[in-house]
């Protein structure tokens, strides 16, 4: 018979602060450090309500083994922000109840991937609070590893985002080589893929265990059709650019507008990764055509060749 008291959650767990997830940045003192957002990601971390807690009380008298009707109840609550019992189990670190709760749910059962408000699965959950066995446990109980959260991310984007190498052995090991190949390449909604949100959060080791797994490192993100390399040029970051072109990565690739990773150089400080790019990119990419410039002008003073003369503020006529 289970324990009449699997649903009590820990009093100490219930705390009133938040847990973020820093969406497009790294957690505290892990890779590069960017500002919070300050959208709300942190699921029902204190936020239930007395209502949820009713519930709460009549769930923590149920005995699974001699109520079978009254069992499914728990099965049914959700908080008001789409928090199903184990959402709240894993966020509350419970990871006794999370076991119970999947000891008393069938295998691949829907479930297990039911989204919150935030469209997180239990499995974004795992990994966004660094629970890598509570992960492996929703792997084997059937849970769905290409469901998106609100921002197009799965569970191995976040995994390599926050730099949680755990996370990410786990959900290989899981996975047929045909399916993390899909997991790596998928792009969320900002067209970027894992390895390419690695390289935002200069997780070196990360890219470096990424590539070893088969990512693709020359796929080119969906806004302008920038590849790793592109953006980490953008992120002036040398060490990176030097572990990317050894790794493979392609040079000549271009983005949407023709630029190079090497376009991308002119006119920032970092005169080494322009160094390093010039001297593997074809010597033919690396000129800028006057023909492709977006102004021609023969001198600095370019002339507007026409006026305005209809400019007024407040019914006045400016004269110029």
């Amino acid at each position: 018979m289970a324990d009449p008291m699997l649903f009590k959650l820990d009093e100490q767990s219930r705390c009133g602060g938040k847990l973020d997830y820093p969406c497009g940045s790294m957690l505290p003192g892990v890779g590069k450090q960017a500002p919070l957002c300050e959208e709300r990601c942190d699921s029902g971390i204190g936020s239930m309500s007395e209502k949820d807690e009713d519930v709460l009380r009549e769930i923590q008298e149920l005995s699974l083994a001699d109520k079978p009707e009254a069992a499914l109840c728990w099965k049914d609550f959700v908080s008001e922000d789409g928090d199903t019992f184990l959402h709240l189990a894993i966020i509350h670190t419970a990871s006794d109840i999370v076991l119970e709760i999947l000891k008393n749910t069938r295998v691949g059962d829907q479930y297990l991937s039911q989204q919150n408000n935030l469209k997180q699965t239990p499995m974004h959950l795992a990994v966004i609070t660094q629970q890598p066995e509570v992960l492996k446990a929703l792997l084997w109980a059937g849970g769905d590893l290409r469901l998106g959260d609100i921002n197009g991310n799965s569970p191995l984007h976040i995994a390599c985002e926050m730099n949680l190498d755990s996370c990410v052995m786990i959900i290989r090991d899981f996975c047929t080589r045909h399916d993390i190949q899909n997991l790596m390449d998928s792009k969320n909604y900002n067209g970027l893929t894992c390895l390419q949100l690695a390289v935002k959060s200069r997780l070196h080791q990360m890219v470096k265990y990424l590539t070893l797994l088969g990512a693709d490192i020359n796929a080119q993100e969906s806004s302008s059709g920038r590849t790793a390399l592109h953006l980490a040029v953008e992120e002036q970051d040398p060490e990176m650019v030097s572990l990317l072109v050894q790794s493979g990565a392609d040079p000549n690739v271009r983005m949407y507008n023709d630029c190079t990773p090497y376009h991308l150089t002119l006119g920032r400080d970092n005169s080494r990764i322009q160094t390093q790019l010039l001297s593997v990119t074809d010597p033919s990419l690396c000129i800028i055509r006057e023909e492709e410039q977006m102004w021609e002008s023969e001198s600095p003073d370019w002339d507007v060749p026409f006026s305005y003369d209809d400019c007024a503020i407040g019914g006045h006529r400016l004269r110029c």
